[in-house]
C-alpha cells in the first residue's frame, strides 16, 4: 500500500470517511506529508476526486462497520501491507449511528444490537487490531474516538446512543490504562473527543425524530448555530498534532 513512501509521512485511518464529519476529516488531512486510508460502507465520488487532485496518497475501502470481526480483520490486513514505518500512525474512530431514537421501552434487539456493534463493539475490535498490527512500528501511535456530549449527559430518547458513547469513553480510558504508560514508541495514546453539535446528516435524522428535546436541535439549525463539519475537522486535525495529545483522555473540541 505504501509503495516505499518516505518515513516522514503520517498515516491516518478514518472510519465513516464517505460523508459528514468523516469526509470533512479526510479533507482536513489532505496535506503534504500525510497519507490517508478512508473506510466506509458507501462511496463518495466527489471526495475521491478531490483527494486524487490533492496529490496526497489516499486509499479508499468499502467495509460494513457494523460487523466487528470483519472490520478488525480488514484493518489488520491493511496495516500488515504497510511496508515501511510511518512518522506516526493514527486511527480515527468516527463512524457511528444515532438510531434507534425513542423510549427505552421501545428498544428491541434487531435495532439495538447493530447500533451497539457500530458505535462500540467495532471500535473496540478495530482498536485491538490497530494496536497489534502497529506494534512493529517504532513511531507514535494514536487513537482518536469521536465521542459525544451525550456520553456524559443523558438525553431522553437517546438511551442507545448515550450508552454506546459512554462505553466508548470508558474503552478509551482502558486503552490508556493498558498502553499509555509503556516506554517510548510502544505506548499508545488515546482520546475520546466530543466534536460539538455539527451540521451533518445525523443532525437531519435527529431533527426528524420524536423525542423530548427535539425542538432544541431544530432551533439550533434554524438559528444557524450548528458547527460546520469542515471547521470542526480542521480543529480536530490541529488537535491531533498537539504535543500534549492524550493528556486529557475525555475531551471536547469546544474547550480548545
Amino acid at each position: 500500500m505504501s509503495n516505499g513512501s518516505p518515513r516522514s509521512t503520517h498515516l491516518y485511518i478514518v472510519t465513516g470517511a464517505s460523508r459528514g464529519l468523516g469526509a470533512a476529516l479526510v479533507r482536513a488531512l489532505l496535506k503534504p506529508g500525510n497519507r490517508v486510508i478512508g473506510v466506509a460502507r458507501s462511496r463518495n465520488t466527489d471526495l475521491e476526486r478531490e483527494a486524487a487532485a490533492s496529490g496526497v496518497p489516499v486509499a479508499w475501502h468499502l467495509q460494513d462497520l457494523s460487523q466487528p470481526g470483519p472490520s478488525a480483520g480488514w484493518l489488520a490486513s491493511v496495516l500488515e501491507a504497510v511496508d515501511d514505518t510511518p512518522a506516526s500512525v493514527t486511527l480515527i474512530l468516527n463512524a457511528g449511528v444515532v438510531e434507534p431514537i425513542g423510549p427505552i421501552t421501545a428498544l428491541h434487539e434487531n435495532t439495538l444490537v447493530p447500533h451497539l456493534q457500530t458505535n462500540l463493539v467495532t471500535p473496540m475490535t478495530m482498536t485491538g487490531a490497530f494496536i497489534d498490527a502497529t506494534a512493529r512500528f517504532d513511531c507514535p501511535r494514536k487513537v482518536l474516538a469521536i465521542s459525544s456530549g451525550a456520553a456524559r449527559n443523558p438525553v431522553q430518547g437517546w438511551s442507545a446512543y448515550c450508552a454506546g458513547k459512554a462505553g466508548l469513553d470508558m474503552f478509551i480510558r482502558s486503552v490508556n490504562a493498558e498502553y499509555a504508560g509503556l516506554p517510548g514508541d510502544r505506548a499508545v495514546r488515546a482520546v475520546a473527543l466530543a466534536p460539538g453539535v455539527v451540521d451533518t446528516g445525523m443532525q437531519e435524522t435527529i431533527r426528524g425524530a420524536d423525542f423530548a428535546q427535539v425542538q432544541r436541535f431544530r432551533d439550533l439549525k434554524a438559528n444557524e448555530q450548528l458547527a460546520s463539519p469542515d471547521d470542526v475537522a480542521q480543529r480536530i486535525a490541529a488537535y491531533l498534532d498537539r504535543p500534549d495529545f492524550g493528556q486529557t483522555e475525555l475531551d471536547d473540541i469546544r474547550n480548545h
